[in-house]
């Protein structure tokens, strides 16, 4: 029988964290949702018709490049 000392309990915790710190990473960074994400960042102006009538979609690229 294995005995989990308080290192062992430690461990298994901070395998946790990190797994879910890299599937919640893969999900945001995921290509799938990006239509979703881009939809989700004009949601603070769902309240005024007019200022998501004029918004356009944000672009990935800059324009400021040489």
């Amino acid at each position: 029988m294995i005995m989990m000392d308080i290192g062992m309990i430690r461990g298994l915790g901070t395998l946790l964290v990190m797994l879910a710190f890299i599937g919640l990473t893969l999900w945001v960074f995921s290509p799938a949702r990006k239509a979703q994400f881009d939809d989700a960042t004009l949601l603070p102006f769902a309240d005024d018709p007019e200022a998501t009538s004029n918004v356009e979609p944000a672009s990935a690229e800059r324009e400021d490049r040489p």
